[in-house]
């Protein structure tokens, strides 16, 4: 494949998720899932400009900059919003309802936050506008420089990090690192199912050294999932602390160690 067809390939693949943010950001309805959408397209749109950076940058940097502060101005409405619904899926059982109890005032919390939050930029309008000079910005990048070599390279990058980031939580099992280990091993699952999206669109990518098959996806997936389980647990657990007293707080604290203890086996 040639470094004209990679860069028109992959160009394509990140301004359908900077278009995609661009989207999700400006929807009216359900903005808490729209934000999860924003932010998960955002994740995908930097994933790819991390895999072919060093066709890319110094161009490349500045708009991943860029996207990393629209993202994490987001952050706080995201975990307020999985913390409510990790609550809700504790529902069950003789505690069913007092976790719905729980769900509810993390919810209230949530819809606040939200609140204030569009009252300093009503309707993301700052946000959007900024999403779109850097959507704009992507497809401005000098993706005819991209080429096989690059990919190649940058995906031995990704699958180096995920492995330090391993090692490192294997000796100090914090939650920081447990954090870092959980957040490149998405990206790498993002870079392997956009290598998988251009093959289909270019077979010759196929020649891949490494086999970026939908197995290693799956095996990424499973373990991404019960990586982000575990943090949306934790979340949950540091939450807690702003409930009203009158909540039976040791009893919710144990249910959730017993939950994380069950999905870090």
């Amino acid at each position: 494949m040639t470094a004209s067809s990679s860069g028109l390939i992959f160009s394509a693949l990140a301004e359908e998720q900077a278009d995609k943010a661009v989207r999700s950001l400006a929807q009216r309805r359900n903005r808490h899932n729209a934000i999860h959408a924003t932010r998960k397209a955002i994740r995908r749109l930097r994933s790819i400009l991390s895999l072919c950076h060093q066709a890319l940058d110094p161009e490349a940097s500045a708009i991943d900059r860029g996207l990393r502060r629209v993202a994490s101005s987001l952050s706080g409405l995201r975990d307020a919003h999985a913390v409510s619904a990790t609550a809700s899926q504790l529902a069950e059982g003789i505690d069913r309802d007092l976790w719905l109890d729980v769900a509810a005032r993390l919810e209230a919390r949530r819809d606040a936050l939200l609140v204030d939050e569009m009252s300093k930029d009503p309707k993301f309008v700052k946000r959007c506008a900024r999403l779109s000079a850097l959507a704009s910005a992507v497809v401005a990048l000098p993706w005819q420089r991209l080429s096989k070599r690059y990919l190649e390279e940058g995906m031995a990058r990704s699958t180096r990090r995920v492995a330090k980031a391993k090692r490192a939580f294997e000796q100090e099992p914090n939650p920081a690192n447990r954090h870092r280990w959980r957040r490149r091993v998405r990206r790498l699952r993002m870079q392997t199912q956009m290598i998988q999206a251009a093959s289909r669109a270019a077979p010759s990518l196929l020649g891949f050294r490494r086999d970026y098959s939908c197995t290693s996806v799956q095996a990424l997936n499973r373990l991404s999932d019960r990586l982000a389980k575990t943090q949306d647990l934790r979340m949950l657990q540091r939450s807690l602390i702003v409930l009203d007293k009158d909540l039976p707080l040791p009893r919710l604290r144990r249910r959730i160690r017993a939950e994380v203890n069950f999905a870090s086996v």
